[in-house]
């Protein structure tokens, strides 16, 4: 029996919003990978895929791989390649292994870093990839806020990104998305008027999109000084240019 790889995005946190692609998937999977940040901390995508596991009558294996959020590109590395050879010793075996990841397996996912190893690594290996709802698509619906229309520029911009690069990027945007660094909205506003923003500019804010804790934030962007912002890592913030009006009640709300 030949072996299989299959890296699978499960989505936002809303278990009704993996792919029917990904839910067949799960259901022949042999073994099931789950990266975790830490050996203590427990998995948010192995809960998002425990419906579909109470499902099967065979359970299969749940091989819990540890990626820790550090900078030390070299630790990293070691690790990629310690876990990728884990994975293709159990593929070459002729198992079918899974690997799952909030959101989709090519956008800011773990799983980019395991699958350049892999092909590095072991490049016979048969592999697929399981596109899944990314996080901020989904805070788009959740704020009921378009991410872009026509001919708009949208801008995504991850944790770390300096202030300067920030200021740069918004000058040529209409629309910016801020993935896991929400936190530093207000500090970034002031570059954001800079660019072109303005008081009257559309915020939203919303943290655990689609998960049963979730919290909704929209406003303008002058609104957003007073707001308490979560450092929560599952937060996204989308800026519009210009201001758009809906009639969400969720506006003003403020994350807490």
């Amino acid at each position: 029996m030949t072996g299989k790889f299959i890296g699978i995005g499960v989505g936002p946190g809303d278990p009704e919003l993996i792919t029917l692609k990904a839910v067949k998937a799960l259901q022949a999977a042999d073994i099931i990978c789950i990266p975790k940040a830490d050996v203590d901390k427990p998995s948010l995508a192995v809960t998002m895929i425990q419906p579909v596991l109470n499902a099967r009558a065979v359970k299969p294996e749940m091989l819990e791989l540890i990626f820790p959020m550090t900078k030390d590109d070299l630790a990293n590395q070691e690790l990629w390649n310690k876990n990728a050879d884990i994975i293709a010793q159990r593929v070459n075996s002729g198992k079918i292994v899974v690997f799952i990841t909030l959101g989709d397996p090519m956008f800011y996912s773990t799983f980019i870093y395991l699958y350049q190893s892999l092909q590095n690594r072991h490049p016979h290996i048969t592999l697929e990839i399981i596109p899944g709802i990314s996080a901020f698509n989904a805070c788009a619906t959740s704020a009921k806020l378009p991410i872009a229309e026509k001919d708009e520029l949208v801008t995504v911009i991850p944790s770390d990104l300096n202030e300067k690069l920030v200021e740069e990027a918004a000058k040529y945007s209409e629309n910016l998305v801020f993935i896991k660094c929400a936190y530093r909205l207000k500090e970034l506003i002031p570059a954001l008027k800079r660019s072109g923003f303005t008081e009257n500019s559309t915020i939203a804010i919303v943290r655990r999109c689609s998960m049963p804790n979730q919290t909704v934030s929209i406003g303008k962007l002058c609104d957003a000084a007073n707001w308490t912002i979560s450092e929560d890592y599952f937060t996204i913030a989308i800026v519009k240019k210009q201001c758009f009006t809906n009639n969400n009640n969720n506006k003003g709300e403020v994350c807490e």
